[in-house]
C-alpha cells in the first residue's frame, strides 16, 4: 500500500473513531441527564390501580342512580305543585268573580244607604219643624192663659185659667 492510501485509511479510522466517540459521549450524556432528571423529580404518587378505578366507577354509578331517583321525586313534587297552582289559580279567578259581585252589592247598598240618609235628614228637618211649631203653639197657649180673664173660664185642657201654683 502506498503512503497516500495509508494516510487515507488512518484519516478515515480517526474520523470513524472520533464520530464513534461523539456518539458514545452523546449516549452517556443522555443517560446521565435522564438519571439526573429522575432523581430530581421523583414520582411521589403511585399510579391509580384498576381496583380503585372500578371502585370509583361503582360509587359514581350508585351516586348517579341516587340522583336519578331524586330527580324523579322532584318531578313528582313539581307535578303536585303545578296541580296546586292550577287549583289556586281557579280559586283566585272564582274569588275575583265573587269580589266583583260583592262590589256591585256594596255599591247598591251604598246607594240605598244614601237614599235612607237623605230620607232621615228630611224626616229630622220635618221633626225639627214640628217641634218648633209645637213650641210656638205651647208659647201661644201659655200666653193665652196669662191673658185670659180671671173669671174662671177654661182654656184648652179644662183647667181653670189661673190654676194652682205649680201647674205650669
Amino acid at each position: 500500500m502506498s503512503g497516500v492510501m495509508q494516510h487515507r485509511l488512518i484519516r478515515r479510522g480517526v474520523v470513524l473513531a472520533l464520530t464513534s466517540g461523539v456518539i458514545a459521549v452523546a449516549i452517556v450524556t443522555v443517560q446521565v441527564a435522564a438519571q439526573w432528571r429522575a432523581e430530581s423529580a421523583p414520582l411521589d404518587v403511585a399510579p391509580v390501580g384498576m381496583s380503585t378505578i372500578n371502585d370509583d366507577l361503582v360509587a359514581e354509578l350508585t351516586r348517579s342512580d341516587d340522583l336519578s331517583g331524586q330527580i324523579y321525586q322532584v318531578a313528582g313534587q313539581v307535578a303536585t305543585l303545578r296541580g296546586a297552582i292550577l287549583t289556586a289559580s281557579d280559586g283566585v279567578t272564582g274569588n275575583a268573580a265573587n269580589a266583583t259581585a260583592l262590589q256591585a252589592q256594596l255599591d247598591r247598598a251604598k246607594a240605598k244607604l244614601n237614599k235612607l240618609q237623605a230620607q232621615l235628614k228630611a224626616g229630622q228637618a220635618r221633626l225639627a219643624a214640628l217641634n218648633a211649631a209645637a213650641a210656638r203653639q205651647a208659647a201661644a197657649n201659655a200666653a193665652a192663659r196669662n191673658t185670659s180673664p180671671a173669671s174662671g173660664t177654661t182654656s184648652g185642657g179644662g183647667a181653670p185659667a189661673g190654676g194652682e201654683p205649680g201647674d205650669d
